[in-house]
């Protein structure tokens, strides 16, 4: 998204490219922040559009209240839910945030 709304690509286009065929899932957490820093500039609602949306559950509030208690040092609010959210639904988290490294099983694939 960061991506679309200055309008060169990246490492995150880069690895969607070399990924066809595979789905991409977006938190709702992740397009909140966007719409909060971005204040929702042109192109972002085509980029909404065309993927799949996910948001919270109890399951996955379950989840990120007992991660957030069994990390030594917790993560900031918005990154513990999705971390809790890719640990529910075994998703790989795509990130370039370092914090993530730090929370046992998920799957994580580093943007540069």
């Amino acid at each position: 998204m960061k991506e679309v709304s200055s309008r060169r690509a990246g490492s995150a286009r880069a690895l969607l490219r070399s990924r066809p065929g595979e789905k991409t899932v977006i938190s709702l957490i992740t397009v909140g922040e966007y719409l909060e820093y971005s204040g929702a500039p042109a192109g972002a609602e085509a980029v909404l559009r065309t993927n799949s949306l996910v948001g919270l559950s109890l399951e996955i509030a379950r989840r990120c209240a007992l991660l957030q208690s069994r990390l030594p040092r917790r993560l900031g609010a918005n990154d513990a839910w999705l971390a809790a959210t890719a640990l529910h639904h075994d998703f790989t988290l795509v990130t370039a945030d370092r914090d993530f490294d730090r929370v046992p099983r998920l799957k994580l694939l580093r943007l540069s």
